[in-house]
């Protein structure tokens, strides 16, 4: 991750709460990170045009956070460890955690 991406993320209220390396092309490693994001910015909150829909329900989670990884895109998981097993199941897996 670049030190510009993480900065992004950290604007928009996330923080990154673990960190990896996959191997591309089974030879040159590669950083993934999962981000936690406040449940009251979850993506189904927002219209196709990123406004918030007021009365659009936050998402129950046990601890307020959804998570995602980066790289590879920006679904959003109920847990931490949810996260981590969607992103080693991608091709480019497996994915060792620091």
């Amino acid at each position: 991750m670049t030190r510009g991406t993480d900065a992004m993320m950290e604007e928009r209220g996330q923080r990154k709460v673990a960190t990896g390396i996959w191997l591309y092309d089974r030879t040159t490693p590669m950083e993934l990170a999962i981000w936690a994001k406040p449940a009251h910015l979850a993506s189904s909150r927002f219209d196709e045009d990123d406004h918030l829909i007021e009365t659009s329900p936050i998402p129950e989670t046990k601890d307020g956070f959804l998570y995602f990884y980066w790289p590879g895109g920006f679904r959003e998981y109920m847990t931490i460890e949810e996260a981590k097993a969607a992103a080693a199941a991608e091709p480019w897996g497996p994915i060792k955690w620091d």
